[in-house]
């Protein structure tokens, strides 16, 4: 199969997965804030957080690992596949070993990070459950980088994605007859345990050679590029757990446990969508990877344009829908007790926004293995989210503590990745990549606020009524409008180009 095949198939099946998880995740939801409380929620959020953090240890060796398969993989040289994967094996054991035992050793900070009372029973064996779940997903799931990195995700999001749905059918189960919050995270346990040891022996019968045992130790050179680039990737992994895993904490110690639950609502809407969105990029990567190997760097240069091009419409388009949308879509599957302000939810927009405008970028960065190049990077960036967070919350709340995010983004990632690829990757003055971002952005806003200003002339007083309007008007008006103007503008051309590829590709499959 092509690149484009395997990208396609990827595309395709974790499409559909990620609908199938995401329809019983939200419903899952619905009847957690039903049988449980708000409480229960943060208390799920802040431990989930909790080892986010402890997932530190995890150092980017998978990411790491990932780049270093595309050569090998591309060559079939499967000597040196098996030599990577024993290393890799070896990293992860001693990673989930070290989460369960630093979990655990951790234990006796709980109450002050919870310093509110709760109504919340047994709290030490829920954080517990929790420590293990994230432990035990290491010692196996090793396996599932060698088929990503050989362009078949498909067969990981199968597993992955039909586990979601189980796992989420089950606990509704455990919820409506026992309403037992201790049962729920036994049922994440078995199933995180159960999915492991299913696509381990999958991907065993799919790449034999990993049966096999080799004696010998990987090469002087290929061990001391994965571990540098593994080192890079640290500072990587510890500025992502910082903005991202950091929030939820900050809310239960700086404003209340409640506000932490309703957050992780919001949270779960954006991830649900990058999740979507993620499956188009995460599907190229090994086939760039591939690209990559094959051609010369600035031969990548069309290709970017063309996912960028792509990007622009994409993450506008949602953006508006999200901010539109988010709190009527709150109100109606949760109700309005979990609904935050406006101006919170701008902020998690722009968040949204900023991070996902990023995918073509970084999806070329892992492809090409620029991860040396900017380490420093992520220290910077958590720092100043951290501090301004903390300056902020006192001020201004929860808001501050979204702001801060939005801040460390703008002064750091928004402007040092793009120019890291170009300079690093291309070869090439990033200059025009700015100018197109703040054109485009431009655009997305303009649109946004006509599409806002239009749903505002018709009102109807049936809540579900008035969301579907929103929601039809919020489909429509802003593709027609970026369809007008892209038509013009070399950013149509290039992602014409890119749709051209792939239905030419999907017509050679079908025959």
């Amino acid at each position: 199969m092509t690149r484009t095949d395997n990208s396609i198939r990827n595309i395709k099946f974790g499409t559909l997965g990620l609908f199938l998880s995401y329809v019983v995740n939200f419903v899952s939801r619905r009847f957690f804030v039903m049988y449980l409380s708000a409480e229960h929620l943060g208390v799920n959020g802040l431990f989930t957080n909790i080892l986010t953090v402890l997932s530190l240890m995890e150092l980017g060796v998978g990411t790491a690992i990932g780049y270093s398969l595309y050569r090998p993989l591309a060559l079939q040289e499967t000597k040196k596949i098996q030599l990577i994967m024993q290393f890799y094996r070896k990293a992860y054991w001693i990673i989930g070993l070290s989460v369960i035992a630093t979990g655990f050793a951790i234990t006796p900070l709980l109450p002050f990070l919870i310093t509110e009372e709760t109504i919340i029973p047994h709290l030490y064996p829920i954080y517990w459950l929790f420590v293990v779940n994230s432990g035990v997903s290491y010692f196996l799931s090793y396996k599932r980088t060698l088929v990503i990195a050989d362009q078949k995700r498909y067969i990981n999001t199968n597993y992955q994605y039909g586990f979601q749905v189980l796992k989420c059918l089950i606990q509704i189960g455990i919820l409506i007859t026992t309403q037992s919050f201790i049962l729920y995270l036994l049922v994440m346990l078995i199933t995180t345990v159960v999915e492991n040891v299913l696509i381990s022996m999958k991907i065993t019968d799919l790449y034999p050679y990993l049966r096999e045992r080799q004696k010998e130790k990987l090469g002087t050179e290929e061990e001391r590029q994965i571990k540098k680039n593994i080192f890079a990737l640290t500072f990587h992994r510890i500025g992502a757990v910082i903005v991202n895993g950091t929030d939820n904490i900050l809310m239960v110690m700086f404003v209340n446990l409640a506000s932490a639950g309703i957050y992780s609502n919001y949270t779960m809407v954006t991830k649900a969508l990058n999740s979507v969105l993620a499956i188009f990029y995460q599907s190229l990567t090994a086939s760039v990877g591939n690209f990559v190997v094959e051609k010369e760097n600035p031969a990548s240069i069309p290709l970017f344009d063309q996912l960028n091009a792509a990007t622009f419409w994409l993450f506008g388009f949602c953006s508006i829908c999200l901010y539109i949308l988010f709190n009527p879509f709150i109100e109606i599957w949760l109700g309005p007790a979990y609904q935050f302000s406006h101006s919170a939810v701008l902020i998690i927009v722009i968040n949204f926004y900023i991070v996902g405008m990023l995918r073509p970028v970084r999806t070329f960065y892992a492809s090409m293995g620029l991860f040396w190049f900017d380490r420093y990077k992520p220290i910077f960036e958590s720092s100043i989210n951290l501090v301004f967070s903390i300056i902020l919350v006192k001020r201004f709340g929860l808001i501050g503590i979204l702001a801060g995010t939005t801040i460390s983004s703008l002064t750091t990632i928004f402007w040092f990745e793009p120019y890291i690829l170009y300079r690093h990757g291309f070869g090439q003055c990033v200059s025009g990549y700015f100018i197109q971002y703040v054109r485009m952005t431009a655009l997305t806003v303009i649109v946004g606020l006509l599409t806002y200003l239009l749903i505002g002339f018709v009102t109807l007083t049936n809540m579900y009524l008035e969301f579907l309007k929103n929601m039809l008007i919020c489909a429509t008006i802003p593709n027609v409008l970026f369809f007008l103007i892209y038509r013009s503008l070399k950013e149509g051309r290039d992602m014409r180009l890119l749709v051209k590829r792939v239905l030419v590709k999907r017509r050679r499959i079908r025959k």
